[in-house]
């Protein structure tokens, strides 16, 4: 049987890892749009092409795991990867809207 948990990573890779991911290298390809949070912006030049934006992807959910083990008691960890998937699912929606504006 898979653990709360996993299942919530899971979700947490797929919405935020996977679904920002692809969105935002599609949408940032298009004409007239630029990547909005400006965190990344600045870390990487400018709008991030696929290679940076995939590194700074993967750091961040390292840093969300890193802080996912740093909780005590075990069941408040759960919101960790919770929040990360109700961002994730936030972020590849409104990315959604606007490459579907654009077409």
């Amino acid at each position: 049987m898979v653990s709360l948990d996993a299942m919530l990573w899971g979700a947490a890779v797929l919405t935020y890892g996977l679904g920002d991911y692809v969105t935002t290298v599609i949408g940032v390809k298009m004409a007239g749009v630029q990547e909005g949070n400006p965190i990344v912006r600045l870390l990487s030049g400018g709008d991030p092409g696929p290679a940076s934006f995939a590194v700074l992807k993967l750091v961040s959910v390292g840093l969300f795991f890193g802080v996912y083990w740093l909780f005590r008691p075990a069941f408040v960890r759960i919101f960790v990867p919770l929040a990360l998937t109700l961002l994730g699912i936030a972020v590849t929606g409104k990315n959604v809207q606007v490459i579907r504006r654009r077409r």
